[in-house]
C-alpha cells in the first residue's frame, strides 16, 4: 500500500489503551506519526515506550494477558487492531528492529525457519 499524500500521517493513534491484566501500560494515546520524519519516545524505564512500539505491528498479541483497545490507522485507512487483519501481512509492512534479540516463543529451528515459511506463502 503506497502512501498517497506525503504530509498525511502514516500512523494515527486514536484513544489507544493497553494493559497487562489489571496493570495499565498506556492510557488514551492520540497522535499522528508522519512519513519521512523522526519520532522519538523518551521516558523512564516502565513508562510504556516498548508497549507502544509493540502495538504498531501487534507484537502484544503474543503476550497472553495483554489487551489493546482503540485504533491505530495505518496509511489513514487500515485499523491494525481489527480482528480481520492478516497480522503476517501487517508485519511485512511495519517491521521492528530490537535492541536485543526477540525470538518468537518457539524452538531455535522454528524461529529460523519462520521467515522462510512466511515468505513462501
Amino acid at each position: 500500500m503506497e502512501t498517497q499524500n506525503e504530509t498525511a500521517p502514516i500512523l494515527t493513534l486514536r484513544n489507544l489503551n493497553m494493559r497487562y491484566g489489571e496493570k495499565k501500560a498506556l492510557t488514551d494515546i492520540n497522535m499522528d506519526i508522519l512519513p519521512r520524519s523522526i519520532t522519538a519516545f523518551i521516558g523512564p524505564s516502565g513508562c510504556g515506550k516498548s508497549s507502544l512500539l509493540r502495538c504498531f505491528n501487534r507484537m502484544n498479541d503474543l503476550i497472553e494477558n495483554a489487551l489493546v483497545t482503540g485504533e491505530i490507522l495505518f496509511d489513514g485507512q487500515l485499523n491494525i487492531n481489527d480482528a480481520k487483519i492478516d497480522v503476517t501481512q501487517l508485519r511485512r509492512k511495519i517491521g521492528m528492529v530490537f535492541q536485543k534479540p526477540n525470538p518468537f516463543p518457539k524452538s531455535i529451528y522454528e524461529n529460523i525457519a519462520y521467515g522462510i515459511r512466511v515468505a513462501a506463502k
